[in-house]
């Protein structure tokens, strides 16, 4: 009896069921994702890019023809989540693959993420998207290979969360666009999508509009169109397309972009056991921390490696001087060169008084005043002697910031920083982190001739 009682109930059950969703297909469908933080996700992201590479040279635009074929693969467990664009997100990801062939012209490079930089924590605050390794510190050729368009942590926040009928669409606000392209700022999103209908489980949707803001500092308007599938049984979005129309404007800091992009993504339930274990997680559990937005400058054949923001970027490289500008919202508020000086030995290290000695004659006529002359250890326990100074070039107010780092038998590297003095409050002390984390090294000197960075940064 109580199995035909079940029996009975079992099949009014499954009735009601297949009642309720046909009754939800006829009024619309629940897009409303559901992610858990216990399951691993298997993520494929194909990027194919063509168009021109655009610079300015004494004031004269030229342009390059460019592509970019890259391919992602990693495995995703998510750390803390929710569809509101504006709060946190973090995942964990182990990489199987993030490898890129660039080429500019007729010259080409091949860039793969190493072995050892394949677990890396990611996480979006406050509208920006930060990577961070839980080994070695990502040097930006291998920030630039992970953080490709389209990021999975963001892509269901385009769902509206409610139910959506065939042919109706929503608007998508900028907290959620500007992660999916790393936008360092949008002004514009103009952005929508419209469900075009359902197959095999799967609702169908297109998503079309302009995005204008910034990229890397760098003005940029982008068209875009798109189209995804939002699996009813998994509560998520499982395939997305996106055709990507870009054009950057040139800085005097990073090149401008006019290319055509395609990006191919698709998110499926991890195969097997899970890749990414327990202990990982609890090394990146901790959100009250935020990740670090942090890159790692290694030169050994210069004799120094160092951290610095994600905003300071390469503008020339040679065998024994680094030039580096520091952007915010896509205007330079400073300058740094890094010089390599030979090792001086025991008794003879320079001294607070020559090192200002030395600044004062650099500057020359240009200076006013010395406003602070002090010497300290820094955290990788070397000597640090730094001189502030203020004065005028051309008529603008700067202020000159130098510091020599030195250790016994290592080479002491000298830096140098140039800031307009109605700009000081908004740099800060954005050179500090490259002092303070300076590892001297032995100097292994190469032939290597000099070059501008070239890497391609979304």
């Amino acid at each position: 009896m109580r199995t035909s009682l079940c029996l009975i109930s079992l099949l009014h059950f499954s009735g009601w069921l297949g009642w309720a969703a046909l009754h939800a297909h006829a009024d619309g469908y629940l897009l409303k994702p559901n992610l858990s933080t216990e399951a691993t996700s298997t993520v494929t992201i194909d990027l194919e890019m063509g168009g021109q590479l655009l610079s300015t040279e004494a004031g004269e635009l030229d342009s390059q023809p460019v592509s970019v074929s890259a391919k992602v693969i990693y495995h995703e467990r998510l750390i803390e989540w929710k569809p509101d664009a504006t709060t946190l997100a973090r995942s964990v990801r182990q990489y199987d693959e993030a490898s890129a062939t660039i080429k500019v012209k007729d010259e080409g490079t091949h860039d793969t993420l190493p072995i050892d930089q394949q677990t890396l924590a990611v996480e979006i605050r406050d509208g920006y998207v930060a990577f961070e390794s839980v080994s070695e510190p990502l040097t930006r050729s291998q920030f630039d290979l992970v953080n490709v368009d389209g990021n999975s942590l963001g892509l269901d926040r385009l769902l509206p969360g409610r139910e959506i009928s065939e042919g109706e669409n929503w608007s998508h606000d900028k907290a959620a666009i500007a992660p999916l392209l790393d936008m360092d700022h949008v002004a514009v999103c103009e952005v929508s999508s419209v469900v075009t209908g359902e197959t095999n489980n799967q609702v169908q949707i297109r998503l079309a509009g302009t995005v204008h803001g910034t990229v890397a500092g760098a003005p940029t308007e982008i068209e875009l169109r798109g189209a995804y599938l939002f699996h009813l049984g998994r509560q998520r979005i499982t395939k997305f397309n996106l055709a990507i129309q870009e054009k950057r404007t040139p800085s005097e800091v990073v090149p401008g972009l006019d290319i055509v992009a395609q990006v191919r993504m698709s998110i499926m339930p991890a195969a097997g056991s899970d890749r990414i274990g327990n202990k990982v997680v609890d090394l990146t559990s901790d959100t009250s921390r935020p990740l670090r937005r942090a890159l790692l400058y290694d030169a050994h054949d210069q004799g120094f490696r160092f951290m610095h923001d994600a905003a300071w970027y390469i503008m020339a490289e040679e065998s024994d001087v680094l030039s580096l500008s520091y952007l915010q919202e896509g205007n330079r508020t400073g300058h740094c060169k890094l010089s390599t000086l030979p090792p001086r030995s025991a008794g003879r290290e320079t001294t607070l008084e020559q090192f200002e000695r030395d600044v004062r004659e650099s500057i020359g006529k240009h200076l006013e005043r010395v406003t602070a002359s002090t010497q300290w250890t820094t955290a990788q326990g070397n000597t640090c002697l730094g001189v502030v100074a203020t004065g005028k070039m051309e008529d603008v107010a700067v202020q000159w910031r130098y510091y020599l780092v030195s250790a016994p038998d290592l080479p002491r590297v000298s830096i140098s920083s140039t800031v307009e003095q109605s700009l000081i409050e908004r740099f800060a002390d954005a050179d500090r982190q490259l002092i303070d984390s300076m590892e001297l090294l032995p100097h292994t000197p190469t032939s290597t001739a000099a070059r501008r960075s070239g890497s391609l940064t979304r």
